[in-house]
């Protein structure tokens, strides 16, 4: 194991004392670039569109980029529906027919009036389009009581400018109609900026005040855009980038998708960009509290979980995994997570890894989830056992039945402590030269530790602690610097648990041996409880799980 673990840090370090840093092609100040655009534009024409940007994320488009190509400004919005309101420069066709006959195209002046020959100045000013005609008609009634019929349309509405800035392609003042929507001068903006523009934080603004709020995800999924009239000197305002995720794999558009707030759920990503029906497990890559964290979780589970600005998602079919995550710990450089192809090796993790000057490579720990369940249910079998024995065992005499109850009750009392007990699930590397070639699996964590200079005593010792290793102290000198023995602790037989994860169980006859080889920087000597069962199995089953957990868990439980 350690020739295998040797040549492999070796070839690690190889690789990166042959890495080469390439200079960046220098990027042109995007401020710069902004104001040089906005300085040739006055609104009266259409410039070419920009050449494509660089996308973050690995390619991974942003939510809503598509919609700016053209489409919104090429088609200016010439209808009107029902709900529009009639405003200050509105064109509006009348006819009149009958005993008094005129047709014409009257401007809305000023003061919001339309002036009618023989019936003088009629405020149409907000009035809806839909009740415009019905309106007109009334007021033309009132002078011409009968034989005059009148039909009064809207033939165009107001031209107007409008500013468009904030984080779009090219700020600038920009021709259109009040009938225009958000979508036609973001468009003729040259639309948002990809890396650093908002699609939900939009401002429309007038003489300063804030007059509506944008969401292009609510235009986006469901189709709703708010009807707005614009005028002369109103602001359309992009804000910069909110937090966002990334999700990609079974949905069916990847995409970064930007959240209000500092944190979202996986459930309201989803309602934008929508799993296909096989997708059953989600990969959760994130930073929580400066760490790197990764886990694979159900969808139904998934859903649930807190995702946070930057966290990449990648929804899976449990029969089509094509990459796994590994969590990397200790004394390493680079990412906390990794993403593997599906059937990588460890080898192919550690020659990724590169390792801090003071990493023990030789001692590198993998934990497993699959192996800590494996031993919790191994465990759990053990208490079991144990429970039925206690439980079912019968008094031979009356003066039995009372030391049995206490037996039984004190054993009861340990299996409910054993069972809070959570292996760590460690897989054991050492002498093994094929550890290399293990298979990593989905969840795996990988120790580095820090080469250590101590050892620590544990368990049944007067004062549990850590010493400064020293190959000429034997264990006896060890438990003596801890104070010594407790008075509940097994005397005759101790374990000595290595960083690498194998065991020795060393004897009394050699506690004052200097155990050269054996006993190591980094150790733990777990100094174990004395069994008082009173009887000769159960005190055996008892040794056994208390063994198990001290391997399992690193920790001694007390009897």
């Amino acid at each position: 194991m350690i020739n295998w673990l040797y040549r492999v840090s070796a070839l690690s370090m190889l690789c990166l004392g042959l890495q080469v840093q390439a200079l960046e092609t220098q990027q042109i100040d995007k401020l710069t670039e902004q104001r040089l655009a906005a300085a040739g534009i006055a609104g009266e024409t259409s410039p070419a569109l920009p050449g494509p940007q660089r996308r973050s994320d690995g390619g991974i488009p942003v939510f809503g980029e598509s919609l700016f190509q053209g489409a919104f400004r090429d088609q200016p919005f010439s209808g009107f529906n029902p709900s529009y309101r009639i405003t200050i420069g509105d064109k509006i066709n009348l006819q009149l027919w009958g005993a008094y006959s005129f047709s014409a195209s009257l401007p809305v002046d000023p003061q919001g009036n339309i002036f009618i020959p023989e019936v003088g100045p009629v405020h149409v000013a907000g009035v809806e389009n839909g009740a415009l005609n019905e309106f007109v008609l009334r007021h033309v009634k009132r002078v011409f009581k009968s034989n005059v019929s009148a039909y009064a349309n809207l033939e165009a509405s107001q031209p107007v400018k409008v500013f468009v800035t904030g984080n779009v392609v090219r700020p600038g003042l920009y021709n259109g109609y009040s009938s225009d929507s958000v979508l036609y001068y973001l468009d003729s903006a040259g639309g948002i900026e990809r890396e650093s523009g908002s699609y939900i934080d939009i401002r429309v603004l007038r003489q300063g005040e804030m007059l509506q709020r944008v969401d292009l995800y609510q235009f986006l999924v469901t189709g709703k855009m708010p009807a707005l009239q614009l005028r002369n000197g109103d602001s359309i305002v992009v804000g910069a980038r909110q937090g966002h995720i990334t999700i990609e794999g079974d949905v069916q558009q990847s995409a970064q998708i930007e959240f209000l707030g500092q944190s979202t759920s996986l459930s309201e990503m989803l309602m934008v960009a929508k799993p296909k029906p096989r997708a059953n497990y989600a990969r959760i890559t994130q930073i929580i509290d400066d760490q790197q964290q990764a886990s694979y979780l159900p969808l139904d589970q998934a859903v649930q979980a807190t995702l946070y600005p930057g966290a990449h998602i990648e929804l899976v079919s449990d029969s089509d995994i094509s990459s796994i995550s590994v969590r990397v710990k200790g004394e390493v450089e680079g990412p906390a997570a990794y993403v593997l192809p599906y059937g990588a090796t460890l080898a192919d993790l550690i020659d990724r890894i590169r390792y801090r000057d003071n990493a023990d490579p030789f001692a590198i720990q993998l934990y497993r989830k699959s192996v800590a369940e494996q031993q919790k249910v191994a465990l759990n079998r053990s208490l079991d056992a144990l429970e039925m024995e206690a439980l079912t065992r019968q008094p031979v005499t009356s003066s039995d039945k009372s030391s049995l109850k206490d037996s039984a009750a004190m054993i009861q009392k340990f299996i409910s402590k054993a069972r809070k007990a959570q292996p760590r699930g460690q897989v054991v590397l050492a002498n093994n030269d094929r550890a290399g070639e293990m298979l990593l699996e989905d969840g795996d964590e990988l120790v580095v530790p820090l080469r250590a200079s101590t050892v620590s005593v544990v368990g049944e010792v007067v004062f549990p602690t850590s010493l400064v290793f020293d190959e000429a102290n034997t264990l006896e000198d060890y438990i003596e610097m801890a104070g010594g023995f407790s008075n509940n602790a097994d005397t005759e037989e101790l374990v000595v648990l290595h960083l690498d994860g194998t065991i020795s169980r060393i004897k009394e006859r050699k506690f004052n041996n200097r155990l050269r080889g054996t006993l190591r920087a980094g150790d733990e000597i777990m100094i174990m409880p004395k069994i008082q069962a009173g009887e000769l199995q159960v005190t055996k089953d008892i040794t056994e799980i208390l063994y198990r957990i001290a391997v399992g868990t690193a920790a001694v439980l007390s009897f």
